[in-house]
Parts: structure tokens; C-alpha cells; sequence
């Protein structure tokens, strides 16, 4: 993994104070058990350029706010973490939709990395084994 996502990183994206210790073991769990699957699925030309130094952040952001948003909505689902309230169009409490709204932002981020988008590109492209010969005709000859 050449990229690499720390505690600290989620804290600050989630909002969580570094000095709160109480979810450290879950945010390290949760990096070392997302960070390889979600790179897997990243084409390796694009994790390997790590001469693009604005690539890799792209792709550090995106993982980062997939890890995070995850880490969101487990802490949703603890008891007493849903609750909220809205009166007179003030809500309080937690926002429900923090956690899936970053997932979708970063897997939006990473989307053109990815491998699946590569086979489609692999089919578009011009092949040819006849490189440096001359086409057989004339480009400016005939206009249809």
C-alpha cells in the first residue's frame, strides 16, 4: 500500500477530537480491514505513479473519505447515536446523512481510477501493428 491513511486522518475528517481515545482500536481496525480492499479495486498504473504527487492526494482524499464515511455510520449505529430532534427547521443531534454522503464523495473521487473503467478504455483505443509504414492510401485523395 503505497498510499497510506492514519488514525489521525479519519479523526480529523470525522471530527473527532485527536485527544478522544475511545475509538482508536475501531478506526485502526477499520483502515487495515478497508484500505487494501478499496485499493484493490484501483487500477495499479495509477497507484504506482507516485511521481504524481496531485494523483496520489486524489486518491488518498478519495480512500479517506470512504474509510471515514464507514467509520460514520458504525458510530450511527451505536445506541443513542441516532437520535435527533428538529423544531422550528433547526435540527439537533447527529446528521444521519454524514457517513453515506462521504462514502458516495469519495467513490465519486476515485471513480476514473478505477479498474473496471479500464477494460473500456483497453477496447477504445487504436491498435496497430503496422507502425511506422505508410498507410496504403492517401488521406487527402477522396472526400466521400
Amino acid at each position: 500500500m503505497a498510499i497510506t491513511i492514519t488514525r489521525a486522518d479519519v479523526k480529523r475528517k470525522c471530527m473527532i477530537p485527536t485527544s478522544e481515545t475511545g475509538y482508536d482500536s475501531s478506526i485502526d481496525s477499520l483502515i487495515s480491514e478497508m484500505q487494501a480492499a478499496v485499493e484493490y479495486t484501483i487500477a495499479d498504473v495509477y497507484l504506482s505513479d507516485t511521481g504524481d504527487t496531485g494523483l496520489q492526494a486524489a486518491l488518498k482524499l478519495g480512500i479517506l473519505e470512504v474509510i471515514s464515511g464507514e467509520f460514520l455510520q458504525q458510530l450511527a449505529r451505536e445506541f443513542g447515536n441516532m437520535e435527533e430532534f428538529s423544531v422550528g427547521g433547526v435540527t439537533v443531534g447527529e446528521m444521519k446523512e454524514r457517513g453515506p454522503a462521504l462514502v458516495l464523495q469519495g467513490s465519486e473521487r476515485l471513480a476514473p481510477f478505477l479498474k473496471s473503467v479500464q477494460p473500456m478504455m483497453i477496447e477504445s483505443a487504436v491498435q496497430s501493428t503496422t507502425e511506422g509504414i505508410e498507410p496504403a492510401f492517401d488521406t487527402e485523395e477522396a472526400e466521400w
